[in-house]
């Protein structure tokens, strides 16, 4: 069946058109898990996870296998942006990869911004990674015809203001228009040193007598809740569908105003494309952590005592749970378990002393999972990854991470299914 299945995709590949590419069924999905850690993500080996581009820019030079953080699992996609460049050629990474034309299409990636991140120079502008586009993909100051395709990708702004940047019939001005995201009638900003989530929806029009209606749309999620719609869009004019998730990720505009002051990265976690909305759990009203793997940032708490949060030294910058004492606690409600049974919890520690040692609880201390002594690790800016199997039941649990003995940092924790 395997092989039946490739042949004729493989005759598909031949009579496609010149720089066209192999399509792949959706859904498609990337955890970055694979490969070995430290190296890069090249686009070979993004084909042997079933994603295909016919060209990239910055894969083998700019990207890499980073199993020092992670939304899940644990590795994840780091993308570098080096300090004063600008452009696809120099700056972060580009690949259109290929989708089965379909109507209409979900695109779902978690990102982090380094905790130094720097939005520019003097001027302000980047694409942040992945977008939905069809056809030629109208872009880079192009008209947008109705023939040649078209494009949407989210971006930064100053300060990190979120947009969503796309490319139509009927651009306002001879680039793309932007939609501003919003929640409660107030700009997003992105978080450095944080999770973040995006999803995208993109709908083609309809077209009749090779005219486009303005039935077209754009709607955008972060952090699972809605953020932006577009309607009345016009896109095409011809047979184009969504049949790309263009992975777009570089500072600019195209002069140094808009490279960043420093190397800055952008770590890229759980990409998700699928027709269907039932694929994308970060949409569900449960979202995601009833999976096989629970991160949470320790700064993430519901409730606490005694701790305080600051910067932390460790990869991927962000802030650390610190001034943990004897006696001291922090709580995650809420935490979804839907299969009980022996799970793996992990922390991210650093400690200059000997003798620390956490509790893990349920429900405010009233059933203890198990302990863990917490190692001397040289200093505070030295971290390690520390690990014990607990018996976890299934239901919606409050954890808790208490301070038996105290003298460390914890950075995240994560919680992954053994059996």
């Amino acid at each position: 069946m395997m092989k039946t299945i490739k042949r004729v995709l493989m005759l598909c590949m031949i009579s496609l058109l010149a720089g066209a590419v192999a399509v792949s069924a959706a859904p498609l999905v990337n955890t970055f898990e694979r490969p070995s850690a430290g190296g890069p993500y090249t686009l070979s080996e993004w084909a042997t996870d079933g994603w295909n581009a016919p060209w990239d820019q910055g894969m083998s030079t700019r990207t890499m296998i980073d199993s020092n953080y992670a939304h899940n699992g644990g590795k994840s996609l780091r993308v570098f942006y080096p300090e004063d460049e600008v452009g696809p050629i120099d700056s972060g990474a580009q690949a259109p990869f290929a989708l089965t034309p379909g109507q209409e299409y979900y695109l779902s990636y978690w990102v982090r911004f380094s905790n130094d991140f720097s939005w520019g120079t003097t001027e302000f502008a980047g694409k942040l990674g992945l977008g939905l586009a069809g056809g030629a993909a109208c872009s880079g100051g192009q008209v947008c015809t109705g023939y040649n395709g078209f494009s949407s990708r989210i971006i930064w702004r100053s300060g990190g203001q979120a947009a969503i940047y796309y490319y139509h019939m009927g651009n306002g001005g001879q680039y793309g228009d932007y939609r501003i995201l919003k929640q409660g009638g107030n700009d997003i900003y992105y978080q450095k040193g944080q999770w973040i989530n995006i999803v995208q929806r993109l709908k083609v029009n309809t077209v009749s007598g090779g005219n486009a209606n303005p039935d077209g749309e754009i709607q955008i999620w972060y952090n699972g809740v809605s953020a932006a719609n577009i309607t009345g869009l016009r896109f095409v004019r011809n047979s184009d569908k969504v049949d790309k998730a263009y992975f777009s990720s570089f500072f600019g505009g195209a002069t140094a105003s808009f490279a960043p002051a420093n190397d800055s990265y952008i770590w890229y976690d759980d990409i998700k494309v699928s027709t269907t909305p039932a694929d994308i759990c970060e949409l569900s009203s449960g979202g995601c952590s009833s999976g096989p793997s629970i991160f949470r940032e320790a700064e993430n708490y519901t409730y606490m005592s005694g701790i305080m949060t600051e910067p932390t030294p460790d990869v991927g910058g962000g802030l650390n749970v610190g001034g943990i004492d004897a006696g001291d606690w922090v709580a995650y409600a809420g935490i979804p378990i839907t299969s009980g049974g022996t799970y793996l919890m992990e922390y991210r520690v650093a400690s200059p002393n000997t003798g620390g040692k956490i509790s893990l609880d349920l429900g405010g201390g009233a059933t203890v999972l198990g302990h863990i002594n917490v190692p001397n690790t040289g200093s505070w800016s030295n971290y390690q990854t520390i690990s014990h199997q607990v018996q976890i039941p299934a239901g919606t649990h409050q954890f808790g991470i208490y301070a038996v003995a105290g003298g460390f940092d914890i950075n995240w924790w994560r919680l992954t299914k053994v059996n």
